[in-house]
C-alpha cells in the first residue's frame, strides 16, 4: 500500500502525475494554477489510493463520460455531469446506454437512493475546493425529465433549485430531454427562465416529424406532438432552446452508390428521416426560436446488452460495407464514414437552407464554455 495523501500538497502533485493517460486532459486542457490542478485531484479522484493509478470517487455530479479517453477521441477538459436518475422509462430501441448498463435501461429505471444527500454534499465540495468552474450536463445517461420517476421523486427541480442557489460555481447549464413538458411546469419554468441561471440551455431530442416513426424506434418516448409544444413555450418564456435530432438513423434518401444496404423496407425498419420530415423538423425549429440544431449518426453498441438494437441494424450495418464486414469504432458499429458524412450534410444542408446554425454533437459538446 502506498503512503501518498492528496491533502498534502506535495502528494497531490506526485498523485496528479499518476492519473490514467485518459483522464490527463481533465488537468492540461485549462490554464490551471497548481492550487487549482490540486482541486480538481481531490474532488475526484482518491485521497489516499491503495495503489497507482488512483481510481475516481464515486460522486453524483461527476465527470462527463467518465469512461471516455480523454487523450485520444474524447478531446474535453473538465466538464461536468450530473445524471439525475438511473435508466430511462422511454426504452428507445437503439439506446446505446444499454451498451454498458446491467440490464436494459428500459427495464431497470429507478430513482438514486440518497440523491439530494449526496447532491448537497457534492455540491459543498466542489465549493469548499474551490474546484475551477467548468460546464455541467444533465444528463447523458438518463432523461432528466421520465415521466414517472419526475412526478414522484421531483429530482430534477430539486437539482434545479439546488443550481440556483449555487449558480457560479458552473460555467454554464446544458439540460438534455424528450419531455420537455415537465420543464413547461411553473416551478421549473420559474427557475430556468431566471436570468441569473444564464447560460443555460434546454436541449430537446426530437429526432423525427412523423409519430408513427417515433412509436417504432422510442415506443415509450412523449409524443412528437408534445415536445414540439414545450419547445414552444419554453421559447416563448426566453428559455435558450437546441433541438437535437439525434440520432441520425440509417435512412433511403441516401443515395445508393453511398448507403450499400438495400431499402430500409427490407430490414423491416420504416422511415424515420426523410426530407421532406426534416424540412418540416427543422422549419418549425427555425420559427420557433430554436438557437442551433445538433445531431450526429446512430452508433451501435457490440455489447451483448445492446441486444435489441443490434437485431434490429445488424444486417443493414452489414451490408453498408462491401467487404460485408461490419466495422468496430469506440465499442459500437459504426457506419462507413462516407455514409456518416452524407448523413451529416444531408442536414446541415436544410439548416443553412432554412437559416440555423448546425453541429454536429461532440462539436457542440466541446465548444461549450
Amino acid at each position: 500500500m502506498i503512503n501518498l495523501n492528496s491533502i498534502n500538497d506535495s502528494d497531490a502533485n506526485i498523485l496528479i502525475q499518476n492519473v490514467e493517460s485518459k483522464y490527463k486532459p481533465i488537468f492540461d486542457r485549462g490554464k490551471y494554477s497548481s492550487e487549482e490542478k490540486r482541486a480538481i485531484y481531490r474532488y475526484f479522484f482518491s485521497q489516499r489510493p491503495k495503489k497507482l493509478p488512483p481510481s475516481l470517487k464515486s460522486r453524483l455530479v461527476n465527470l462527463y463520460d467518465p469512461l471516455a479517453d480523454r487523450s485520444k477521441r474524447f478531446p474535453d477538459g473538465l466538464r461536468f455531469c450530473l445524471n439525475v436518475y438511473v435508466g430511462c422509462e422511454h426504452a428507445c430501441k437503439y439506446c446505446y446506454v444499454n451498451g454498458y448498463s446491467k440490464e436494459s435501461v428500459g427495464n431497470s429505471y429507478h430513482e438514486k437512493l440518497g440523491f439530494k444527500e449526496k447532491l448537497t454534499k457534492d455540491i459543498n465540495e466542489i465549493r469548499r475546493l474551490q474546484v475551477p468552474i467548468a460546464p455541467l450536463h444533465l444528463s447523458n445517461s438518463t432523461d432528466i425529465c421520465q415521466e414517472n420517476l419526475e412526478t414522484n421523486f421531483r429530482y430534477t427541480l430539486f437539482a434545479l433549485k439546488t443550481l440556483a442557489e449555487n449558480r457560479r460555481i458552473f460555467s454554464s447549464i446544458a439540460l438534455l430531454t424528450k419531455n420537455p413538458k415537465i420543464l413547461c411546469e411553473k416551478e421549473y419554468l420559474s427557475i430556468l427562465k431566471s436570468p441569473s441561471m444564464k447560460p443555460l440551455v434546454v436541449q430537446i431530442t426530437c429526432a423525427y416529424w412523423n409519430d408513427q416513426a417515433r412509436a417504432f424506434y422510442e415506443p415509450d418516448a412523449p409524443s412528437i406532438q408534445s415536445r414540439l409544444d414545450a419547445l414552444q413555450i419554453l421559447s416563448e418564456n426566453n428559455v435558450e432552446i437546441q433541438m437535437r435530432i439525434d440520432p441520425l438513423l440509417p435512412s433511403s434518401r441516401i443515395k445508393d452508390k453511398i448507403r450499400g444496404h438495400k431499402h430500409l423496407k427490407h430490414y423491416s425498419l420504416p422511415e424515420a428521416q426523410s426530407s421532406d420530415d426534416l424540412v418540416n423538423l427543422i422549419r418549425f425549429a427555425k420559427k420557433a426560436g430554436v438557437k442551433s440544431i445538433i445531431g450526429k449518426p446512430l452508433k451501435i453498441p457490440v455489447s451483448n446488452k445492446a441486444k435489441q438494437a443490434k437485431e434490429l441494424f445488424g444486417n443493414l450495418y452489414t451490408d453498408s460495407f462491401p467487404d460485408g464486414k461490419r466495422k468496430v469504432q469506440g465499442g459500437s458499429w459504426r457506419l462507413p464514414e462516407e455514409y456518416q458524412r452524407e448523413m451529416i450534410s444531408n442536414v446541415a444542408e436544410i439548416c443553412e437552407k432554412e437559416g440555423i446554425v448546425f453541429k454536429h454533437c461532440k462539436h457542440d459538446l466541446l465548444t461549450r464554455k
